[in-house]
């Protein structure tokens, strides 16, 4: 049979989208059965499928929407940020979600995500913390001006921020960037930590490579270790992937994120059917 899908994107981070919570769609029961490991390697290959991160399947139960997916390797995970932005911005246009906020159920609980305009949508990252779970701007001051970091020599600092960890490599010029961002590749390259490389374009603006990082993420760690550095203020547009992502960090409070999803592409994906 074919199932249809659509490609929607945050900044680089496409994710394939299957809609499975219309009446006309299977009933829970047959969809939880599909081989969503297999088709999410199947279409998000980059020269026999659809190119994409990751397969979101949108699902309902009663009359709670939620999301599961699948990494393009097959392994079910936890929706990420852009994930849920994707499925939120398929559900608004198809007028199946609140006008202001949209709850999707998801694994680890509830996800809330606000409507800011028929375009734009954004959530909650969490505070950034570091490794051994410390707020960030506790450690650094309430202010979040515990590093002075000198014109030209970068920071490099190690935190976590919605669940994830990333190292992040900021810069207040582009030419140590470059040099380090070499360095940055080869590590992602071994599979270690996300790398995320930023520079302070100004105290408003940051431009960053994100690595194997959800640029949702990225962009909020990001943001941290900028502000921690005094490299920028807390309210901020990151520049991912050739788009503007807004970021919030106000004092003592969690990373807000919001971000434009776009299409890319409508297809259908062919399942066999089982004899």
């Amino acid at each position: 049979m074919n199932i249809p899908f659509l490609k929607l994107r945050v900044a680089d981070c496409a994710w394939i989208v299957f809609d499975r919570s219309t009446t006309t769609a299977a009933p829970p029961s047959a969809d939880g059965d599909r081989p969503w490991p297999a088709v999410a390697r199947a279409v998000c290959d980059r020269h026999r499928g659809a190119a994409a991160v990751g397969v979101a399947a949108i699902e309902v139960d009663g009359d709670r929407l939620g999301v599961r997916t699948w990494d393009s390797g097959g392994e079910e995970r936890s929706p990420t940020p852009a994930a849920l932005l994707c499925a939120s911005r398929l559900l608004f246009d198809a007028g199946r979600a609140d006008a202001e906020t949209i709850e999707l159920r998801t694994g680890d609980g509830t996800a809330e995500i606000l409507v800011l305009d028929s375009r734009s949508f954004g959530l909650s990252v969490g505070l950034p913390a570091t490794d051994d779970g410390s707020p960030l701007d506790r450690r650094y001051g309430s202010g979040g001006l515990g590093l002075a970091a000198a014109p030209g020599a970068g920071v490099a600092m190690s935190l976590r921020v919605g669940g994830e960890r990333a190292d992040v490599a900021l810069y207040d010029g582009p030419r140590g960037a470059r040099g380090d961002a070499r360095r940055g590749a080869a590590r992602r390259a071994r599979g270690e930590v996300a790398r995320v490389d930023a520079i302070a374009v100004a105290r408003h603006e940051l431009r960053i490579r994100r690595g194997s990082a959800d640029p949702i993420l990225a962009a909020a760690a990001s943001t941290a270790a900028a502000v921690v550095a005094d490299y920028a203020d807390r309210e901020t547009v990151v520049v991912v992937g050739g788009d503007r992502l807004v970021v919030q960090w106000p004092e003592g409070g969690p990373v807000f994120v919001a971000a434009a999803p776009e299409y890319c592409l409508s297809g259908e994906f062919w399942l066999p059917e089982e004899a």
